[in-house]
C-alpha cells in the first residue's frame, strides 16, 4: 500500500505500508479524493504536535473495493470516511485521523461500521467535503437550543461560518454574520445570508437595529482564521444567553469572562461533531446548503507536498490560508 508519510516537521514523503486484510465485519476502501484542511497544514508545520511518522489527511471520501461478509457496506459503494472516533484509551477519549492516528493521505483504508458513511448519489464528491461543517453546525444548533426567530450572532465568516449561518436559516433562526473581511461578507450575501456586518465601532448599534434593541439571543465564535478578539462577543448579547466557542484543533484561545459573568452568559466549547454526520449527509442530499461561492480546485496527489509548503509559507509570513477547497485526487 502506498502512503504519504510525515517524517518530521515540514517534511512529507511517499512511502509504502503493509497491505490491508479485511475481516468479516470490515471493508477495504480505496481513497479517491482527500481535502487539504487547516488542520492538515497545522500538522505539517508543527503547530499541532504529533508523533512521527504519521500519515496526515483529516477529510476524505473513497470507494469500497472489498467488503467482509458481515460488513454493512457493499463493493462499489462511495463512502465518507469518519475522521473522529471514540477511543477509551486515548487521553481525550477520541482518536483523530491525521493527528493522533494515521489519516487518509494514502491508497487504502480499512473501516468498520463506525468509520465510514455510505453517500447517496445526490451528495456529490464536492458536497461531501462540507459534511463536517454541516455536522458541526447541527451540533451547535442543538447544544445552544436554538429556536425559530432567535437572532444568533456568528463571529467568523469563513466556510464554516457561512455554512453555519445557512443551517441556522434552515432551522428558521436569524443569523447575524460578523467579520472583518469584506470578501467574506460579500460571499455570505451571495450565499443568501441577509445580515452581514463588519466588525467595527458601529457593530453594537447595527445589532441593536437588527434585534429591535434587545441584542443577540446567542452567539458562536469560530476560531478558523478569525482575527476578532474572542471576548468581544460578550458585548453584543442579551442577558441569560449562550456563547459557543468552536475550533477543530487544540488552538490557544484566551477569553476574558468578565462580561459573561456580569450578564449570566453560559459558555460552551464545541470541537467535534461525529454524532451528527448522518444528519449532515441528509441535509446535503436535500440541497439545503449552497457552496457555489467557494471555489473548488482539483490537484493530483503528487502536488500535495508543494501545496502544503505553499500554505506553510503563507502562515509563516503572517497571512491567512486562502478560502478555497483544495481537493486531491488519489490515483496511485
Amino acid at each position: 500500500m502506498k502512503i504519504w508519510q510525515l517524517a518530521a516537521q515540514n517534511r512529507i514523503q511517499r512511502s509504502t505500508a503493509p497491505d490491508l486484510k479485511i475481516s468479516d465485519t470490515t471493508a477495504k476502501v480505496k481513497v479517491t479524493k482527500a481535502l487539504l484542511s487547516e488542520a492538515d497544514v497545522a500538522t505539517y508545520t508543527g503547530a499541532i504536535k504529533v508523533q512521527y511518522p504519521l500519515v496526515p489527511g483529516r477529510f476524505a471520501i473513497g470507494v469500497v473495493t472489498e467488503a467482509g461478509e458481515n460488513s454493512f457496506m457493499k463493493k462499489g459503494e462511495r463512502v465518507y470516511l469518519a475522521h473522529t472516533l471514540e477511543d477509551e484509551l486515548a487521553p481525550s477519549g477520541l482518536q483523530t485521523a491525521g493527528q493522533t492516528v494515521d489519516g487518509f493521505y494514502r491508497d487504502f483504508v480499512l473501516v468498520d461500521e463506525n468509520q465510514a458513511y455510505v453517500l447517496p448519489p445526490s451528495v456529490s464528491d464536492e458536497a461531501a467535503f462540507l459534511i463536517d461543517a454541516v455536522a458541526l453546525a447541527e451540533r451547535i444548533v442543538e447544544e445552544m437550543d436554538v429556536t425559530a426567530g432567535q437572532h444568533i450572532l456568528v463571529l467568523g465568516g469563513g466556510l464554516y461560518g457561512n455554512v453555519l449561518c445557512q443551517i441556522l436559516i434552515y432551522h428558521r433562526a436569524v443569523p447575524i454574520l460578523v467579520d472583518n473581511n469584506p470578501e467574506r461578507l460579500l460571499r455570505a450575501k451571495k450565499s443568501g445570508i441577509y445580515y452581514t456586518l463588519p466588525f467595527d465601532e458601529t457593530l453594537k448599534t447595527s445589532i441593536a437595529k437588527v434585534t429591535g434593541g434587545k441584542m443577540a439571543d446567542g452567539a458562536i465564535y469560530l476560531a478558523f482564521n478569525n482575527r476578532i478578539e474572542p471576548s468581544a462577543v460578550f458585548n453584543f448579547l442579551a442577558r441569560d444567553t449562550t456563547v459557543a466557542f468552536c475550533s477543530l484543533m487544540e488552538k490557544p484561545l484566551t477569553v476574558n469572562l468578565e462580561n459573561a459573568l456580569k450578564n449570566n452568559v453560559t459558555v460552551k466549547g464545541v470541537t467535534e461533531c461525529r454524532e451528527y454526520v448522518s444528519s449532515a449527509i441528509n441535509i446535503l442530499a436535500n440541497k439545503a446548503v449552497t457552496f457555489s461561492e467557494f471555489p473548488y480546485q482539483s490537484f493530483s496527489e503528487e502536488d500535495l507536498p508543494k501545496k502544503l509548503q505553499e500554505y506553510a509559507d503563507v502562515l509563516s509570513a503572517g497571512g491567512n490560508l486562502p478560502e478555497k477547497m483544495d481537493i486531491f485526487k488519489f490515483v496511485f
